[in-house]
Parts: C-alpha cells; sequence; structure tokens
C-alpha cells in the first residue's frame, strides 16, 4: 500500500492590515487665555502721585474804617467821607502737590467702579497790601491767606476704552487746611476837629481752620503688566480735579481810640473777612494693585 502524505489544510497567508489614519482635530486654544490673559481691574491699590495745584484764595473785608460823626449823624462831615473801604483779592497761586491714594475698585464688564481716598501736601499764599486817604483819615490794609495739606474720599466709575485702558470720572467730600491774616490801622488827620493825639483804630490776627468742601473731575489710567512680586499689575494715570472748600468768615478784633477833644465811632468792634478758597490740580499717578 502507498502512504499518501496527508494535505494539512493551510490558511492562505495573512495579508498585512493597513490602518486608516485617524485624523484628530487639534485642541481648540482658549479663546482669550491662550492669546493674551484679560486683565482685571478688580482689587485694592495703593500709590503716589504728584503735580501741580493753582489756588485761588477769595478774600473779602468789607467793614474796617474809622469816621467821626457825620452829616447824617450831626457832625460837620459829609456821609461820602465816612463810608466804608472795601479790601479784596483773589490772586491765583500755584503750588507743587504730592501725596498717596488708597482705593478698592470692582470690575463689571467694560464698567469699573470703586472708593479712593488721597492725601496731598502743598503750600501757596496770596497777599496784598492796600492804603487808602480821604479829608479826614488816613489807613492801612494788610491780608494774607494759604492753603496747606488737602485729602478728599471719593467715589469713581469708569468705562473701559480697552482692556488696559480706563477713562473715569471722580468725585466726593474733601478737605483742606486753610489759614489767612489780616491787619488794618487808621488814624484821623484833620487837625480842625480834633487835639493831638486824634482818633485812631488799630487791629489784626491771624487763623487756621480745617475746610469740608466737595471735589470732583476725571482722568485716564492703563494698566502695565509687571513680574513684581505680590502686585501682578501697576497703573499709571493722569487726572484733573476742582475742589471748591465753600465760603466761610473769620472775625478779627479791632480796636478804636477816640482822640483827645475828639469823637468817633466805629461800626463794630471787629472786621469780618469772607473768604471762599477753591483749587484745582494737574497730576500723574502711579498705583500698584493687589
Amino acid at each position: 500500500m502507498f502512504a499518501v502524505p496527508a494535505i494539512a489544510d493551510e490558511a492562505p497567508a495573512a495579508k498585512p492590515v493597513r490602518h486608516r489614519a485617524v485624523e484628530r482635530a487639534a485642541p481648540e486654544a482658549a479663546p482669550a487665555q491662550m492669546a493674551a490673559a484679560q486683565p482685571s481691574w478688580t482689587g485694592a491699590q495703593v500709590g503716589g502721585q504728584g503735580g501741580i495745584s493753582s489756588m485761588a484764595q477769595g478774600f473779602a473785608e468789607p467793614g474796617s474804617h474809622l469816621f467821626p460823626l457825620c452829616s447824617s449823624g450831626g457832625g460837620i462831615y459829609p456821609d461820602s467821607n465816612c463810608r466804608e473801604t472795601p479790601f479784596s483779592f483773589d490772586g491765583n497761586k500755584y503750588s507743587a502737590t504730592a501725596g498717596v491714594f488708597l482705593g478698592y475698585r470692582l470690575q463689571f464688564g467694560s464698567v469699573v467702579t470703586g472708593i479712593e481716598g488721597d492725601f496731598n501736601a502743598k503750600n501757596a499764599t496770596s497777599g496784598y497790601t492796600a492804603a487808602d486817604q480821604n479829608h479826614f483819615r488816613i489807613e492801612a490794609f494788610t491780608g494774607s491767606a494759604s492753603q496747606g495739606w488737602d485729602s478728599s474720599i471719593r467715589g469713581r466709575l469708569g468705562w473701559l476704552v480697552t482692556p488696559s485702558t480706563m477713562i473715569y470720572g471722580t468725585g466726593g467730600v474733601a478737605f483742606g487746611r486753610v489759614t489767612g491774616t489780616f491787619g488794618y490801622s487808621a488814624s484821623e488827620i484833620d487837625f480842625n476837629v480834633c487835639v493831638s493825639p486824634c482818633a485812631s483804630v488799630n487791629g489784626g490776627g491771624t487763623w487756621s481752620t480745617v475746610r469740608t468742601g466737595a471735589t470732583a473731575g476725571g482722568g485716564v489710567e492703563t494698566l502695565i503688566s509687571t513680574a513684581f512680586g505680590p502686585f501682578p499689575n501697576m497703573t499709571l494715570r493722569l487726572e484733573y480735579r476742582y475742589t471748591d472748600l465753600g465760603n466761610f468768615s473769620e472775625n478779627v478784633p479791632l480796636h478804636t481810640f477816640c482822640g483827645s477833644g475828639g469823637t468817633c465811632t466805629s461800626p463794630s468792634s471787629n472786621a469780618s473777612i469772607n473768604l471762599h478758597p477753591t483749587f484745582q490740580t494737574v497730576t500723574v499717578g502711579v498705583g500698584l494693585n493687589f
């Protein structure tokens, strides 16, 4: 018998499997953070500022005068010689100003609100001297008014014209130191009606007070990214403000001396000084946000 070799069922050679390349979509970049992080205006801020201040003093004294009995009072002098001599000046003086500010802001979309306080040093003095003479008297006035430190507590409301630049308005209550001096002297010079020594008036005084008023203004502020420790952003600002410390009066005592043989009177025992201090400032500031 012939042996027939067994033919095994051989599987056909496997064909190489070709894998279809699967294209994967590139990950989408975060819409704002991948390109550039949007700055945030929310947070506290502390900084310093400096610039120039223009101060108007608004000094007026309408009532210092010396007079004898005028015709309306039975005297020999016409009433025109017994009128009060006004004394006033306003003079705008300029001073460098520098100070610090502290505040907190909240951002709502393109709107930024906040509150801020500041304290600034400055010093400017306006002064004036005047003299007057009529038929029976000669008189002289001197006066000065100064403005010192100022501070404020204000609200702020801004609009982001770009993510890093804001225009804003600000306003609130202001405080300021106001000081001044006043001096007055007058002497009777008509020796036909008085015997030396003739009548005279003199007086003077100083004052220093802290006034409360209002302030308002606006400016532009821009964020600058930094890597400075805990302050991720720094701001630069340019600001204008007008401040009005209100109207008020100060009294300075006057002393009237009636000479021998003469008759005189004085409308009051003091001079009333009317004041209206205001100032304008333009400052550049640098703030650190945290």
